[in-house]
């Protein structure tokens, strides 16, 4: 399957998303989210603060003395490595309490693509399998991810202590955290479309640097404070239309 898309212009799905966060059929879906996760950002983002910055000056404080002139680059790529890391580890959490609204939102999105303009209302019931489902699901997926994203961060940690080879580390953490994010958002729109996930994340590889370029957009609309709230909800749509326009038949 060829792209019409460049992976360079990913970012304009996810603000295609955010315009349509105000749908009168995904509102409501993205409000409630949206309260619970304001909790966990404002939590998260005490704490990640304060550890932060008591360890980017013990790092720069241990580079050796033939090294200071190197000290500020040091400073940037580990401050860099760290906003990554809050990022990708926020959107899973976020993602994991986000679930069940987002799997409905693929779902109204899908249709609305596919022009389904006039649609049947759901029944409580309805929302509520589709809300599990979705969260079995989310389960799944960090299943497959956390031990992997777990090695990830054993092997950038330690070349982190290695002068000159530390440059890679930003970049193998942030390589590994895009993949996972686009597999994350390719699935709710996959799950909806009754598609397995391991045939989802196949989909994926066969797109590679599509579905790379669309995780670097989603870490980078993660990593902005306080916009990353609405941003969220609006990569599930962005991933959601990258999915109709380009990965599914």
């Amino acid at each position: 399957m060829t792209s019409k898309l460049s992976p360079l212009a990913t970012p304009s799905l996810i603000i295609e998303g955010l315009k349509l966060l105000w749908h009168p059929r995904i509102r409501w879906l993205v409000i409630i989210p949206l309260l619970i996760n304001i909790l966990l950002f404002s939590a998260v983002t005490w704490v990640a603060g304060i550890w932060v910055g008591d360890w980017l000056n013990w790092l720069t404080a241990s580079v050796p003395e033939w090294l200071q002139w190197l000290a500020w680059v040091i400073w940037l790529l580990f401050a860099l490595l760290v906003l990554v890391i809050y990022s990708f580890t926020f959107t899973l959490f976020a993602n994991l309490i986000g679930s069940p609204f987002y799997g409905i939102i693929a779902e109204r999105v899908i249709a609305m693509q596919r022009g389904d303009s006039d649609p049947t209302p759901q029944t409580l019931t309805v929302l509520l399998a589709i809300a599990r489902d979705s969260f079995i699901r989310e389960l799944q997926i960090l299943a497959y991810l956390l031990p992997r994203t777990i090695g990830v961060l054993l092997v950038t940690f330690i070349i982190s202590f290695i002068p000159l080879i530390n440059i890679a580390a930003p970049l193998i953490a942030g390589s590994w955290a895009a993949w996972t994010l686009a597999i994350q958002y390719f699935d709710y729109p996959a799950d909806a479309d009754q598609v397995a996930f391991r045939e989802a994340r196949k989909m994926a590889g066969k797109q590679r640097w599509l579905s790379l370029g669309f995780g670097f957009s989603a870490l980078g609309a993660a990593a902005i404070p306080v916009l990353n709230l609405l941003l969220l909800p609006a990569t599930v749509i962005g991933g959601t239309l990258l999915w109709c326009r380009e990965y599914s038949d």
